[in-house]
């Protein structure tokens, strides 16, 4: 699949740019500032429109958020009890809570589920991780950024937050006809996604700075890859709805690895960057193979 390929070979491009020295060392912020201003709301221009919905589509959509509760109930008590900082707690909650449903995970469900299935793939990440991140996502960003809870300035960041506008402008719009020209316009913006985000991610990578940041990595990866999509499925096995081809699009959406857009607003509100990004470079590699895995379970069901 060419998008593996330009996952790795994306990142390896943000290395490789921060050992030449042709960057400042701003890069990552100014790199990310273009993701969350300008990609990411194209992103959902391009997701919403002539998108058909089916009724049984919208459990699946509400899994994303699901898998983000949850993160907070697991992983909150955790970073308390290690006495972690909020930035990491932000941090974890950002990578571990919202998993890649987008790039890696599109892919991935027409791989092992089929391409009919790819319409409710941009359902569940749009109304449930694009969705989430733009809300719940922004507000643990800003709570964990300024170690305070202080809901004028939440509501006033989520309200004013790019890609949740654009949303709006989506829903908004979606049933006016866009000449061609726009339509490549947005699609052309949007497919700068994935490529400056991983970039960014290269950028900051840093394994020299793994020392004192295992614990952490093994907690956001733990739940990402592992806890997330087994609650996922003993939640649908519990419903009896295991065999159901919509609920195993959604508990394959949940094995996915963390998130670029949340990586981002992480790195953006500096929520301890290294361990952002040591999670993302990490993560991509390794939910291949536990993807696989995890794919390998839930055609069983």
């Amino acid at each position: 699949m060419h998008e593996i390929a330009l996952i790795f070979t994306c990142l390896a491009i943000g290395i490789i740019l921060r050992w030449s020295g042709r960057l400042p060392d701003t890069a990552t912020k100014t790199l990310g500032g273009w993701v969350i201003n300008v990609a990411l709301p194209a992103a959902a221009l391009r997701s919403v429109h002539d998108l058909k919905l089916q009724p049984d589509w919208w459990f699946a959509a509400a899994t994303p958020w699901i898998g983000v509760v949850l993160a907070i109930i697991v992983i909150v008590p955790i970073c308390r009890a290690f006495g972690w900082s909020t930035q990491r707690t932000g941090a974890l909650l950002l990578v571990g809570g919202w998993g890649n449903t987008s790039f890696v995970g599109l892919p991935m469900i027409a791989a092992f589920a089929g391409s009919q299935w790819l319409g409710l793939g941009i359902v569940i990440d749009l109304f449930g991780s694009y969705l989430a991140l733009s809300t719940l996502g922004l507000a643990i960003a800003s709570i964990a950024s300024a170690g305070k809870l202080d809901w004028r300035l939440v509501a006033k960041r989520i309200i004013t937050f790019p890609p949740f506008i654009a949303i709006l402008v989506a829903f908004a719009t979606n049933h006016l006809e866009r000449p061609e020209w726009l339509t490549q316009m947005v699609t052309a913006l949007a497919e700068t996604l994935t490529p400056l985000a991983l970039a960014a991610v290269g950028y900051a990578l840093r394994l020299d700075r793994l020392s004192g940041r295992l614990g952490a990595l093994g907690v956001g990866l733990g739940y990402r890859l592992l806890a997330a999509p087994l609650a996922i499925m003993l939640m649908y096995l519990a419903l009896r709805q295991g065999g159901d081809p919509v609920a195993k699009v959604a508990m394959l959406e949940m094995a996915m690895p963390p998130m670029l857009g949340a990586s981002i607003i992480a790195m953006d509100h500096d929520l301890e960057p290294d361990l952002v990004a040591l999670l993302i470079g990490v993560g991509v590699p390794l939910s291949m193979l536990t993807a696989w895995g995890w794919w390998s379970i839930i055609s069983l069901l």
